[in-house]
């Protein structure tokens, strides 16, 4: 019989209900379920990992990024395998590793999946899995009400950039990477590990979460909402040379700005400039398709 800690987030679109026929069906299955429950608001997701850490489970995630986010520092110190169940509004790490989004086939990755190491982003001391931004994103990470994030999902994040956007002005930025300089105004400055981020948008097209890289884009419109005209590249990760933005990878990243600002890491704030970043490659197990 296999061990396993399940975390369920209560607050993610699906999570309560879910949280009963995952516990289910992993007893069907013959999996001994560590934890008889779990509450965001009592217990913290590292403290609960480290006191089962001598069982060697595998680790169950149903949220979003934000979810894997809070157990990484566990994950990667007790080096224990992560099954991700989306259940969150983006679920940028699911859709970089091709998680099915039913949640009973991304159980079934337990069965008959297979595990891979995957690099891990870390941010002045904080991992991440998918991303770490400043600038737009950051304001609308701080404001977006999760009433609608549950009811409209990345829509949520649309409208809401709409209104922070007319308020913004851009910001002076000064990138340090693999001894290339790079100082401008921008708009939006995200820092990837993997190949999503935001609401599905591709960093880079030949981005992984193996490629042991990290990959900075950084928008530079004049205006804000000229941003927008650069949503197809968005999408697919491919710029041309008189697109109004700075693309840089490589393994360490130095960034300083004008003024202290605050950083989103997996969309959630909680960190400032200056930021020093760094991969550190297959910090990570995870379950994914065989």
């Amino acid at each position: 019989m296999k061990n396993i800690l399940v975390f369920v987030n209560p607050k993610a679109r699906q999570g309560n209900q879910l949280d009963t026929e995952i516990k289910n069906w992993l007893k069907d299955q013959g999996f001994n379920v560590l934890n008889s429950s779990f509450d965001p608001h009592k217990e913290k997701l590292i403290d609960v990992i480290a006191k089962f850490s001598g069982q060697k489970p595998v680790v169950l995630i149903g949220g979003g990024d934000g979810s894997v986010n809070e157990a990484l520092p566990a994950l990667m110190k007790f080096e224990m395998p992560l099954l991700l169940i989306p259940l969150g509004t983006a679920n940028n790490l699911a859709r970089s590793l091709e998680i099915p989004t039913d949640y009973k086939k991304a159980l079934a990755l337990l069965v008959e999946g297979q595990t891979k190491r995957i690099d891990v982003g870390v941010a002045n001391d904080i991992p991440f899995v998918n991303v770490i931004g400043m600038g737009l994103s950051t304001q609308v990470n701080r404001v977006v009400r999760s009433d609608l994030k549950k009811l409209l999902g990345v829509f949520a994040f649309v409208l809401t950039a709409f209104k922070v956007g007319a308020r913004m002005s851009p910001f002076k930025i000064r990138i340090d990477c693999e001894g290339e300089v790079h100082t401008a105004y921008s708009w939006q400055l995200s820092v990837c590990n993997g190949r999503n981020y935001g609401n599905g948008l591709v960093i880079h097209e030949d981005a992984s979460l193996e490629d042991e890289e990290l990959h900075a884009l950084s928008t530079e419109v004049d205006n804000w909402w000229q941003g927008f005209a650069l949503i197809p590249s968005l999408l697919s990760g491919k710029f041309k040379k008189n697109h109004p933005v700075t693309i840089l990878s490589g393994k360490k990243m130095s960034i300083r700005t004008k003024h202290t600002m605050s950083v989103d890491v997996d969309g959630d704030i909680k960190t400032k400039t200056p930021v020093e970043l760094l991969v550190r490659p297959r910090a990570l197990q995870v379950f994914v398709t065989g």
